[in-house]
């Protein structure tokens, strides 16, 4: 199953590297990764497969 996650705020050193190590720990896998930073926030949408996710989404 593939799913959408979308990250926004303000801009500092390490929101991807800290989203993907929280994903991968879950054993999600990242398909597609879009990121900007617009006036200071950063917004960033991926895409990821989620079929080996160890956890609910509950």
């Amino acid at each position: 199953m593939k799913a959408i996650v979308t990250v926004v705020g303000k801009d500092k050193v390490g929101i991807i590297a800290a989203v993907c190590t929280l994903l991968a720990s879950y054993n999600v896998n990242v398909l597609d990764i879009s990121q900007t930073v617009m006036q200071g926030y950063f917004t960033m949408m991926m895409a990821v497969d989620v079929s080996g996710c160890d956890a609910t989404f509950a």
